[in-house]
């Protein structure tokens, strides 16, 4: 008889899942599970809700590594926080998707969500709702009004030309999302990015982020940031010469030194002529190298690995410039800007495979820095942002990130609604108009979802310390009737503002990114009754 097998004989789920499982699951008399993952969701909301807007407050986060970060930025403190709970993981998953996909707006998306979900859960109290059904048939239908008809054909106010002509339209753009992140410098960051978009975007063409590089350089401020036309490298030559004017340039992956075989090898010496003879042989070939590089015309080289001392010693001879960049990416981005291509053999490049540019080698601020500049159509940008503390720095260039990838929204979209709370506050008016013309259950959820959307205006108004409640209610009367212009600018006196006349726009593709993913992952977490959780594997190493 064939030996049987051993089973869990535990009953129910517990005997079909490995010993170590979790399951947490809604009892009938109430939605436990779906009570907690909202708490968590809207624990996480609340969190980073005090760092949105002009006057959000910073987080200060020490990672695992023990590094220190201080930021205002939603996705980056998300980036460096552990979030254990399956829900609000799933709020983290939305806000990285709206990073990936516009780079500004995340902390609308996380703060939505979590308002949505608040909202929920009064709901399913006050109701005594158990099913989220109704709930969830409401919110889709504001979630269809909403998107399709309200914020296209009610909110778009303005658009802009395309970011390569229309460069004021590309400033308007910009200063609500730097100022958001670095509040008091959104005229000297808008200016830079607005620059360094001229250099590399094309009318007709979508801005590419890489295109436009960030060098931190500690000391100064931001007054004596700079935006290059070409590359700058945070290196100093490896030559006595330092400058090349509209030098032909040369870039090879490979490092620049005599080659070896993979094997070991053993070399039979008798006298000390042979061991001359073999010093001048390698001596030979490297200086018929370089001699080749040289009369081809290349005034700088440029290699991803080493230059050996006799390499190094030949090129000093003919007069050339070196220069050694280690990184890969930074080695593909010259390449970008000057033309140039990298070379994996070593030897004289053809007329294609030059670069051009002027390579000049700086000091800026103690820093040493060697600057490709192509006065030629280049391809790259650099912005060298100067600040006295790197935690500054840091914040620079993440509003930078941000500017960047608003300018490649632009270039997709160039529809803007009114910032500021505005749009929102004009959608919620009309979702209460719109639940009135429904008798059904589902008629609380869409005034809920509209109640949900008033969170922008109070969250912004409570950050810069003013009556929450009362601004809201200013804002909520002037929407009635009919002034869809007026939001909370940080920079009047407590109350309410027309955004038109102080230029706050947001693009409407990002807004509606920010919204939509805030709303798919409210819905999601409201269709879980059950989570099952597998044991944690072994601790292992962290990515």
């Amino acid at each position: 008889m064939a030996q049987s097998m051993a089973f869990n004989s535990a009953a129910g789920l517990g005997g079909m899942l490995k010993d170590g499982h979790e399951h947490y699951f809604d009892d009938m008399e109430g939605g436990a599970v779906v009570a907690r993952s909202i708490a968590a969701a809207c624990e996480l909301s609340r969190m980073l809700a005090s760092s949105m807007g002009p006057q959000g407050r910073c987080k200060l986060v020490v990672n695992h590594l023990e590094k220190m970060i201080v930021t205002s930025d939603c996705a980056a403190i998300l980036k460096e926080i552990e979030v254990e709970h399956p829900a609000a993981k799933l709020l983290e998953k939305a806000v990285r998707q709206q990073e990936t996909e516009c780079g500004d707006a995340t902390n609308l998306c996380l703060m939505f969500a979590g308002e949505l979900l608040n909202s929920t859960l009064d709901l399913m109290r006050t109701m005594g709702w158990r099913h989220s059904s109704d709930i969830l048939e409401g919110y889709h239908m504001a979630a269809d009004k909403l998107l399709n008809d309200l914020l296209p054909n009610t909110c778009v106010v303005q658009q802009i030309g395309h970011p390569a002509k229309d460069i004021e339209g590309l400033k308007t753009v910009l200063k609500p999302v730097m100022g958001s992140k670095q509040h008091g410098t959104e005229e000297v960051l808008a200016d830079l990015v607005a620059q360094a978009c001229q250099i590399v975007l094309k009318e007709g063409l979508v801005l590419q982020p890489e295109s436009i590089r960030t060098v931190k350089i500690m000391g100064g401020n931001l007054g004596e940031s700079v935006c290059i036309k070409g590359f700058v490298a945070k290196r100093a030559v490896e030559t006595v010469l330092t400058s090349a004017e509209d030098a032909k340039i040369a870039v090879f992956a490979s490092g620049i030194e005599a080659s070896s075989t993979e094997a070991k090898g053993t070399v039979l010496m008798k006298t000390a002529d042979d061991l001359k003879n073999y010093n001048k042989t390698e001596e030979a070939k490297m200086d018929e190298i370089i001699a080749g590089i040289a009369q081809s015309g290349i005034k700088v080289v440029v290699t991803g690995g080493s230059i050996s001392d006799m390499a190094l010693h030949f090129i000093e001879r003919y007069k050339m410039v070196a220069l050694r960049i280690g990184s890969k990416w930074e080695l593909r981005r010259l390449c970008q800007a000057t033309g140039a291509t990298a070379l994996v053999r070593l030897g004289a490049p053809t007329p294609d495979e030059m670069g051009r540019a002027t390579v000049t080698q700086k000091s800026v601020g103690g820093t040493t820095v060697t600057v490709f500049e192509n006065d030629a159509e280049s391809k790259i940008a650099t912005l060298v942002l100067r600040a006295s503390t790197s935690s500054v720095l840091n914040d620079l260039e993440r509003a930078v990130d941000d500017g960047v990838h608003a300018v490649e929204m632009a270039c997709k979209d160039g529809r803007l609604v009114y910032g500021g709370g505005a749009a929102e506050m004009e959608c919620a008016v009309h979702l209460d108009a719109f639940a009135d013309k429904h008798p059904g259950l589902e008629q609380y959820a869409i005034r809920a979802f509209a109640k949900s959307l008033e969170c922008v205006a109070r969250t912004l108004a409570e950050n810069a310390g003013w009556d929450a409640l009362q601004v809201v209610a200013d804002l909520r009367a002037a929407h009635v009737s009919g002034e869809a212009d007026k939001g909370v600018d940080i920079a009047d006196a407590p109350g309410i503002t027309s955004m038109k006349d102080s230029a706050i726009y947001d693009l409407f593709k990002v807004k509606r990114s920010a919204l939509k993913l805030g709303i798919e992952a409210a819905t999601t977490v409201l269709k879980v009754d059950q989570i099952i959780m597998s044991k944690k594997a072994g601790a292992g190493p962290r990515q």
